[in-house]
């Protein structure tokens, strides 16, 4: 197990006045937020609840419809979520990112929206599972304090 993270927590002045046990417990009790791929049934899900799937795919097939930037928009979002070949999406991709701003820039769904769609790719877990660590007991605490 590589304790360099470990290390490198208690290194911080916060941890400095803690027993070891008390070192164990801070750090056991720590979470960090996480971006992850987000399932395309979910976002598919969350746009259908609230009624901007609906809008997306009524643009996305008005072949009358003359702002091509917004058709375009509509088509590529459709052809993301429904191709049987992409099952996540990273949410944090430029492009990603753009079609989410165009979604509100044309009145398709709301800041509020994307922001929940945005959080869909954040995820809290603990501090030790992120570094590969597992449970800290004080035996780790006293050989990282040692390094």
């Amino acid at each position: 197990m590589n304790l360099q993270p470990l290390v490198t927590e208690l290194a911080k002045p916060e941890y400095a006045s803690l027993t070891d046990q008390e070192a164990a417990d801070v750090i056991n009790a720590k979470t960090i937020t996480v971006r992850k791929l987000v399932d395309t049934y979910v976002i598919k899900r969350y746009a259908i609840e609230h009624g901007i799937w609906p809008k997306i795919v009524l643009v996305r097939e008005d072949t009358k419809e003359l702002d091509l930037i917004l058709r375009g928009l509509c088509i590529s979002v459709v052809s993301w979520i429904d191709d049987p070949n992409i099952q996540t999406i990273d949410i944090d991709l430029p492009k990603v990112q753009e079609m989410l701003g165009g979604l509100i820039l044309y009145n398709i769904a709301t800041e509020t929206e994307i922001q929940e769609i945005n959080a869909m790719a954040s995820v809290t877990v603990p501090w030790t599972t992120h570094n590969g660590i597992g449970e800290v007991g004080i035996g780790y605490i006293r050989a990282a304090r040692g390094m």
